[in-house]
């Protein structure tokens, strides 16, 4: 009996799981997953290789398996290696694929092998076979991960798959047959995709797996260029139109060089999952002879086919972008052999080609019934156990079978399938968690209820003195914003009051400076009066001396008058007489000049004692206007001083103002403060009175 095991081609990191069970829901065939535990971990006999977990992973949990480390060993070490290349190379490197040859021989590699051509041979082959047996369907094998599905989870299908190789293995046993001088080479297949590596241990051929994005990346870190290396034709002959066959389509396109109608009764599908949907009703399809229209089913398990595998770049491209380089090599290698022959000729040099590398037998391939690997790994369920199995997730009606596929299943059936099988458990159900939150809540509710009682009573009585407490605070609040308000009131009445004196002092300080003003005219005039008198004191006293000069003159005169008579009596009474009457009136001017004299000095005298006690008087009125002036200066100086002491308690006055403001205004709000407490106490006291209601 042949091994059913499959070697791994995927890895999982199991540090780098989360648990996200995204895997399980791209996954095709889920119960290859187990998400019983903390992380997703996945079973490698049931794992097709498909890469789309690869993919789905966010977190690099999931990692594929190629040879390229060992493959690059035994280069180093000298082995002698061929490789074949993969359609699919066309999509790589700008198209430049021939420089990619060029790339391969520089490392070591002794020649290189187009498998486009093999899939020429593959064609061939279906052909062959369907002449021979004439099946009613065939299902085309180049993808393994699809030949994985059918071995192990749809055995029944695989009698209507291709018994024939796909193109890498027709091109490996094409160079094993037909080219000798290659006989003990060790072949290396550059493919797109980890699932290969099966095949080539199915068939027991092929050495080494060697995936595009294993060279990229090595590419990447040696930081070399493929464009940088010559352009080097293939060891094979070369292809026509199944160069196409890394696209979609590739197979049925192909058979249109033999057969124009070949699209009307061709199954073109692929992608996941409407590739896995439509193989698994497919058998009973054939059995109602559904399908007896279509008599290929040209399949492939990636979207892009083969140019989008999960070992290439170009999973996230747009598709055109993808297969445009695709389509230029098949528009080159039709134009190749139609040069200088009409489409018969050229379809008869390929087949003339293909004839001298095929051998009927040569290309023959066998499948292996899996599904032991599957039945030892996954137990059916009666349909009693998924219903045990729903009753553990706590559903129990056709209501509670949601369907909502957040456990990463296709349903809830699938589902319960992976917790009766230990592949996952209850918990990672989401109906489950609802009704476990909402039993739980059930549960805690009663005990919330009784520690709310517990604590309502304690509670209650404290908020009611805390009530009490702000009540009293607000009142006391009250009081204080009360008597701020009053001592606001006085304090501005007081600072309104030292503003009336600070502008009365002011208007006291303008009569200081004008007395003090008018007090130093005064002196200065009372000085000047003081002069005056003195000069007309100086002046008396010289009258004083005039009229005594007078008083002398006018005794002298007298007694000239007096001389004078007796002259005029000695001279006759002729003469004498007239000299007398002159004598007389000289007497009596002098008698009157004497007593004028006289009493103008009497006057004077007392002018002059008038004028004496004025220049004392004067002296006097200058001393006290000294004693004013100095007083009035005495009076300025401290007005001064007053003034600005008042001035500065005004300025102090306003300062109290605005502080005692901003006390009131935050007076004010701490009272609406304390107000809102209350309110706000007075509320949790209802709301934990309302809790008993709870």
């Amino acid at each position: 009996m042949r091994e059913t095991a499959l070697k791994p081609v995927i890895r999982m990191i199991k540090e780098n799981c989360v648990n996200c069970h995204k895997c399980i829901m791209v996954c095709p065939v889920k119960m290859c997953n187990n998400g019983s535990g903390s992380t997703v971990e996945f079973n490698s006999d049931l794992c097709l290789g498909c890469g789309e977990c690869i993919d789905a992973c966010d977190h690099h949990a999931r990692i594929g398996i190629d040879d390229f480390d060992l493959f690059m060993q035994d280069l180093k070490a000298g082995t002698n290696i061929v490789a074949i290349v993969a359609p699919a190379i066309a999509t790589m490197f700008g198209g430049e694929y021939l420089k990619f040859n060029g790339y391969l021989k520089k490392i070591g590699i002794k020649a290189v092998f187009d498998v486009s051509f093999g899939a020429e041979l593959t064609v061939k082959s279906y052909l062959a076979y369907q002449k021979k047996k004439n099946p009613s369907i065939i299902i085309a094998q180049p993808c393994p991960c699809l030949v994985s599905y059918i071995e192990i989870y749809r055995p029944q299908l695989i009698p209507y798959l291709a018994p024939a190789d796909s193109p890498m293995v027709h091109t490996m046993k094409m160079i094993k047959r037909f080219y000798p001088q290659y006989t003990g080479y060790k072949i290396a297949a550059i493919s797109p995709c980890y699932a290969k590596r099966r095949e080539f241990d199915a068939v027991g051929i092929g050495d080494y797996n060697v995936t595009f994005k294993a060279i990229l990346d090595h590419l990447e870190t040696t930081k070399d260029r493929i464009p940088n290396y010559p352009s080097v034709p293939y060891d094979t002959p070369p292809a026509e139109r199944a160069v196409l066959f890394s696209s979609p389509g590739g197979l049925m396109r192909t058979i249109e060089r033999y057969d124009s109608t070949a699209s009307s009764h061709t199954r073109k599908i692929e992608g996941n999952p409407d590739v896995y949907q439509y193989l698994a009703h497919l058998d009973k399809a054939i059995k109602r002879k559904i399908t007896s229209y279509y008599n290929l089913v040209d399949c492939l398990n990636c979207k892009m086919g083969c140019n989008g595998g999960p070992a290439t770049p170009n999973r996230n491209k747009q598709i055109d972008e993808v297969e445009m380089n695709i389509e230029k090599r098949n528009a080159a290698a039709q134009a190749h052999y139609r040069k200088h022959r009409n489409a018969r000729s050229a379809r008869l040099k390929i087949e003339k080609l293909l004839n001298d590398y095929w051998q009927e037998g040569l290309y023959d391939r066998s499948y292996i019934n899996r599904s032991d690997l599957f039945k030892r790994n996954v137990k059916v369920l009666s349909p009693k156990e998924i219903k045990a199995c729903h009753v553990s997730m706590y559903k129990e009606t056709e209501r509670d079978i949601l369907n909502c596929r957040a456990c990463g299943y296709e349903n809830c059936e699938q589902m319960a399938i992976a917790i009766g099988n230990n592949l996952n458990r209850p918990e990672n159900c989401r109906y489950f968690i609802e009704v476990q939150r909402r039993m739980i809540n059930e549960q805690h509710k009663a005990e919330i209820e009784h520690t709310i009682n517990t604590v309502y009573g304690h509670t209650l009585e404290e908020m009611n003195k805390s009530i009490q407490g702000i009540g009293s605070l607000t009142n006391l609040i009250n009081d204080t914003a009360a008597a701020v308000l009053k001592s606001s009131a006085v304090v501005e009445a007081m600072v309104e009051n030292v503003r009336s004196i600070h502008k009365t002092l002011e208007h006291n300080a303008k009569n200081v400076l004008e007395l003090n003003g008018s007090s130093l005219e005064g002196k200065s005039r009372i000085t000047e009066i003081g002069e005056l008198i003195s000069d007309v004191s100086a002046q008396s006293d010289v009258l004083i001396h005039a009229c005594k000069v007078i008083s002398d003159i006018a005794e002298e005169t007298g007694i000239l008058g007096m001389n004078a008579a007796i002259e005029a009596a000695h001279a006759g009474e002729a003469i004498g007489k007239g000299f007398a009457v002159v004598a007389g009136e000289i007497r009596h001017l002098a008698d009157n000049s004497g007593h004028q004299a006289g009493e103008i000095e009497k006057s004077l005298k007392s002018i002059k004692r008038l004028i004496d006690s004025s220049t004392e008087s004067s002296r006097h009125a200058q001393a006290q206007f000294d004693s004013i002036v100095s007083l009035a200066g005495a009076v300025k100086d401290e007005e001064l001083r007053i003034k600005n002491a008042v001035e500065t308690q005004n300025n102090g006055g306003q300062q109290i103002l605005q502080a005692l403001s901003e006390v009131n205004t935050l007076i004010l709000k701490i009272k609406a403060e304390s107000t809102a407490l209350l309110e706000s106490g007075k509320m949790v006291l209802e709301n934990i009175n309302s809790l008993k209601n709870v």
